[in-house]
């Protein structure tokens, strides 16, 4: 993760990545192995100390302020805040950390911005890169921190400090994280667009860990499908892998895969993250103009393909 620190100048500057996960959601957390992109999208932290007694934090999207808070610096009691519901959210993960590390915020006061390059709606990992933010700051381990205040794999907690594709697998509490290629289906052939939609994750997560039912077999297969639909050369090839994974998570979640709503798409639509928000990946054997142009013909303003959201090294 590119950072500097600078302890004799009072001053951090921090960068998380964004993530975007490709296969496995929600089985990655009963143990399928999933395929996850970190993205050039992402928030930094920026701290300044100095001698006032409080925390003064900024939340920042695309340079303009949409989020305000001041708190104590010992009792981390909140002092005031443009949205109490996020302030509270952000003490309970400034007082885990704390926990963690008892030494963490007992400068005299400090001001922190928060700056997000991309629209928060988007639904790119605001509160991961968060977490991982605060973990560096503090000096803990994010898995750790994450483990504190959420609940999830962590797939994207792992995109934060790194630059290229991955498969990511938590079994039995372990993480094993694995570098991966994209084939030229995935790099030709596929457009991840926005929906419009924020979806609930962790909502999305909690009802999917008590609501539904799964077997050995779905998860292995679904692991299967993950290293497939990264390695494919054919598109062809890629939309059948695409449709057998929406037609496993679909019968499980007992919802309608994302491809019913666009069934003039010639080519195969995979959901992204929780099905019914967010992104969705549109794959076709005609390639990424083709689809980048159907897509703004019919209503998606967001769009972008591999090259535009991988992070250049």
């Amino acid at each position: 993760m590119p950072s500097s620190i600078s302890w004799m100048k009072k001053s951090i500057d921090l960068h998380a990545n964004g993530k975007l996960l490709l296969t496995g959601e929600y089985l990655v957390v009963a143990g399928a192995i999933a395929l996850a992109l970190p993205i050039r999208f992402g928030q930094t932290l920026h701290a300044e100390y100095g001698d006032h007694q409080s925390i003064s934090w900024i939340s920042m999207e695309n340079g303009v302020s949409w989020f305000t808070c001041e708190m104590d610096p010992v009792s981390l009691t909140i002092k005031s805040a443009s949205d109490h519901t996020i302030a509270r959210r952000l003490k309970e993960i400034l007082s885990a950390a704390r926990l963690i590390n008892p030494g963490f915020l007992k400068e005299d006061g400090i001001s922190i911005t928060m700056s997000a390059n991309y629209p928060l709606k988007w639904g790119l990992g605001s509160s991961s890169t968060l977490i991982a933010l605060i973990a560096e700051w503090a000096h803990v381990d994010k898995y750790i921190l994450f483990r504190m205040v959420s609940r999830g794999s962590g797939y994207d907690i792992a995109c934060t400090d790194r630059d290229s594709m991955f498969f990511y697998r938590l079994k039995d509490g372990k993480i094993n994280i694995t570098d991966a290629r994209p084939g030229n289906a995935l790099i030709n052939h596929a457009c991840f667009a926005y929906s419009g939609k924020k979806q609930a994750t962790a909502e999305e997560l909690s009802a999917f860990l008590s609501e539904t039912t799964f077997t050995d077999a779905n998860i292995e297969r679904i692991s299967e499908l993950s290293c497939m639909i990264c390695n494919t050369d054919d598109p062809l090839l890629l939309c059948s892998r695409i449709d057998e994974h929406e037609e496993i998570l679909g019968r499980i979640l007992r919802k309608e895969p994302v491809s019913k709503h666009f069934q003039d798409f010639p080519g195969s639509i995979k959901s992204l993250g929780a099905w019914g928000g967010d992104f969705a990946m549109f794959v076709s054997e005609i390639g990424n103009e083709f689809i980048k142009t159907w897509l703004k013909q019919n209503g998606f303003s967001v769009v972008f393909c591999y090259e535009e959201l991988k992070i250049s090294v």
